[in-house]
């Protein structure tokens, strides 16, 4: 689910980046299915959910949680939605909610594979072997660090596992499965952005 953006000169140059780019394909939409488990402070249980996730580079991204609950995350540039059925059960506008514009640049830098904004924001390390790497991203901004204290992503030609610690110690890991890549979106894909 990573795209490799071009990177400016201050990124070029960077070797870790440069092999983590040469091995992820480049689409401009991916598309399958999650598995996300919540570990929640102070819950005995974890919270497991699984849906299908959708990846426009030039778009956003579209979440839909299948179990336990229904429901759709639609995340662009401009705006955070979620829904239940048809019914809209939160809207966040980057225009009128600044904190909107920092967690949807990085969720997007995050899920989109803008690695050069994941680097302004995160120190980024990590390992290459063979055909596998990972990445680790660390908040160099602190109102950043109250938010998530480390992000672990690793995979192959696509992005296979996110794993995101909070700082009062909850914990979520995604492992994304049956990844397929497309030029374009199709009509139906589409209309998820409208």
């Amino acid at each position: 689910m990573l795209f490799c953006v071009p990177l400016g000169p201050a990124y070029a140059a960077d070797p870790l980046v440069d092999k983590v780019c040469g091995l992820l394909q480049q689409p401009s939409v991916v598309s399958g299915r999650f598995e996300q488990t919540r570990e929640l402070s102070g819950f005995p249980k974890p919270v497991n959910s699984r849906g299908r996730f959708l990846v426009a580079k030039d778009r956003g991204v579209i979440w839909q949680t299948e179990a336990p609950f229904a429901s759709t995350l639609r995340l662009t540039r401009g705006e955070i939605l979620q829904k239940a059925g048809d019914t809209v059960t939160m809207r966040m506008s980057a225009d009128k909610e600044p904190a909107v514009r920092a967690i949807n640049g990085v969720m997007f830098a995050l899920l989109s594979g803008d690695i050069a904004q994941l680097e302004q924001r995160f120190s980024v390390t990590g390992k290459v072997e063979g055909n596998r790497w990972a990445l680790s991203l660390v908040p160099r901004e602190a109102s950043l660090a109250q938010v998530v204290t480390k992000i672990e992503l690793n995979g192959q030609k696509f992005v296979e596992a996110v794993d995101m610690l909070d700082p009062n110690g909850d914990r979520t890991r995604i492992r994304l499965l049956d990844t397929v890549a497309a030029n374009a979106l199709g009509k139906a894909e589409a209309a998820q952005f409208e």
